[in-house]
């Protein structure tokens, strides 16, 4: 990371910020586009977007309870890496201290125009220097506070004791950022001689960051990668308000997110557009005489002014797509509002379900779901995730145009693929085109990482299956990031899959197969976020773009350089 905060285009990011939130009050969209962030040239590299990524912090969702609720003592967890490193300590750590939205305005001033004295390097540094203060902090509170309790063996040797652990990992973090990358970096150091622990501590760190921060760390994380970058990382904001903390909002609100990504929108010059949650529990408590309620006016407001491509929907937190109306899960739930336990709970969630694919459908908006059963509550909501609830919504809504995160499952190499078949199927259901619109990512395929020829041979099986060869313009490339840190070498990830889909793309011209590459990396979520020329996904980019005198991106070059599809 040292090098990527040396990088120029990394100092000119930070030395810009705060041209956008100047002090004169001019709206961050109404500046000259040459006081913006200008992204490395990438024009002579491949189309590559990643669709299924988080820029959140601690403080935009309630992680303690998500952490609580859906990871701990659960195998199927996306964060069983995180619990299993770090047992107690993770339920001490004060997630809500993270930067609010306020915060992060008031940074972009801070350490966007530093004085003309100052070395840019200080003011690159500064920005992440906050969030590892923040995080340090936290987790060397957190393992003080379990130091001498039954869970402190998960900290190893106390100090003056022979060994290492996590409790030394966190002790042996200096006071600044630019040490701490350089000693996880030496296999000498405590930190550095224990990867299996660098991920998790990353993964903490990274919730006390600005999101700006975690941005540009993506961006400049996957510079690194020969012959390809990625042009366009799509970022989710999740809503777990009702589902896990009975409506109470996070630190920083749903609405104060959604502006933060627009600020960031603009910054990065479209290098990152996000996806708005919708929660139907939310829009039934707060929707009034068949009128909008809280979510669809976010999302309305998201979709339509600031620069959002899509939604994103949770299931397994404890809904169906549809059919909502026939289940009896809520029952006896205690983390639950009561409301939830009336007769009537289900189909007010159907109702919700029902305004949100109707908008969707009419103004051509996709939806991304996650769609692996993990990260619910309850065993029986993570079931909701089911391939089963979404035939029945694309049989009542044809159409719609969804993406199932994770194709069904994150372990897929685990599995050969089989928890991914149902959701497959739902793609080859062309009658009445109720599959012709439905597609999937990649997301938190942890397996490339440690396991490639794991993954590249279920891959092939799969996508070579004489009645899935549809997977060739439809799945799509998606990291998971933040998600995704813990994994050992996650740096690789956008590499490791470069190899893997050439090397499946080997195999395939011996058996006369399309190749895969180009449609993985970039077509396919061309076509699923509707960033053709005519789209109305499009207009909304265009008139967002010209609202905020924004150079057209150059990856939407390369996207209408894209050959037309059939």
């Amino acid at each position: 990371m040292i090098e990527s905060l040396l990088h120029p285009s990394r100092r000119h990011v930070l030395m810009t910020l705060a041209a956008l939130v100047a002090p004169s009050g001019c709206a961050a969209g109404r500046l000259p586009s040459a006081n913006r962030y200008q992204p490395p040239d990438v024009a002579g590299l491949p189309l590559t977007i990643d669709v299924h990524t988080h820029i959140f912090n601690g403080s935009d969702l309630q992680i303690k309870e998500f952490i609580a609720q859906t990871a701990i003592n659960q195998e199927e967890s996306e964060l069983r890496v995180v619990v299993r490193a770090m047992g107690a300590a993770v339920q001490r750590i004060a997630w809500h201290r993270a930067p609010t939205a306020a915060d992060e305005l008031r940074a972009l001033q801070r350490y966007g125009n530093p004085p003309p004295q100052a070395p840019p390097r200080a003011s690159a540094t500064a920005a992440f220097q906050d969030g590892y203060v923040l995080g340090r902090r936290e987790l060397q509170r957190a393992a003080d506070s379990v130091q001498g309790t039954a869970d402190a063996q998960v900290l190893g040797p106390t100090p003056g004791q022979r060994g290492d652990g996590l409790g030394a990992a966190i002790r042996s973090l200096p006071p600044t950022y630019d040490e701490y990358e350089e000693r996880q970096r030496d296999p000498l150091d405590v930190l550095g001689s224990q990867p299996h622990l660098k991920g998790v501590i990353s993964f903490v760190l990274h919730h006390f960051n600005y999101r700006f921060v975690n941005a540009i760390d993506y961006l400049t994380t996957y510079a690194k990668t020969p012959g390809r970058q990625v042009d366009l990382m799509v970022a989710s904001l999740v809503d777990y308000d009702w589902f896990l903390a009975k409506g109470q909002a996070p630190a920083t609100s749903l609405a104060a997110q959604v502006d933060v990504m627009r600020r960031i929108t603009v910054l990065l010059n479209g290098r990152v557009h996000g996806f708005a949650p919708f929660c139907p529990f939310r829009e039934a408590m707060t929707s009034r005489n068949g009128q909008d309620g809280d979510s669809m006016r976010l999302l309305k407001r998201a979709v339509g002014d600031a620069g959002f491509l899509g939604v994103k929907l949770y299931p397994p937190m404890g809904f169906a797509a549809w059919g909502n109306a026939s289940l009896p899960v809520w029952q006896g739930k205690r983390t639950l509002h009561a409301d939830a336990s009336k007769s009537d709970f289900g189909q007010r969630l159907d109702t919700s379900m029902r305004r949100l694919y109707e908008w969707c459908l009419a103004n051509d908006v996709p939806i991304m779901a996650h769609a692996n059963r993990s990260n619910g509550p309850y065993d029986d909501f993570k079931a909701l995730a089911g391939a089963e609830y979404w035939r029945l919504a694309l049989a009542e809504f044809p159409g719609l145009k969804v993406s199932f995160g994770h194709l069904g499952d994150t372990d897929i190499e685990d599995h050969d693929a089989e928890r991914s078949r149902a959701y497959i199927d739902l793609m080859t259901a062309t009658a009445e085109s109720r599959g012709a619109r439905v597609y999937a990512d990649s997301g938190y395929f942890a397996g490339v990482l440690g396991r490639p020829q794991s993954v590249i041979d279920v891959l092939d099986r799969v996508m070579d299956a004489a009645d899935t060869q549809v997977l060739a313009s439809r799945l799509m490339y998606g990291t998971d990031w933040t998600m995704v840190l813990p994994q050992r070498n996650v740096d690789n990830y956008l590499a490791e899959f470069d190899a893997a889909i050439r090397e499946i793309d080997r195999r395939r011209a011996e058996r006369k197969r399309q190749p895969l590459v180009t449609g993985f990396f970039g077509g396919n979520a061309a076509e699923f976020l509707g960033l053709r020329r005519g789209n109305k996904a499009r207009a909304r980019l265009d008139n967002f773009y010209g609202r905020h005198r924004m150079a057209t991106p150059t990856w939407l070059t390369k996207v209408d350089a894209l050959p037309t599809r059939g």
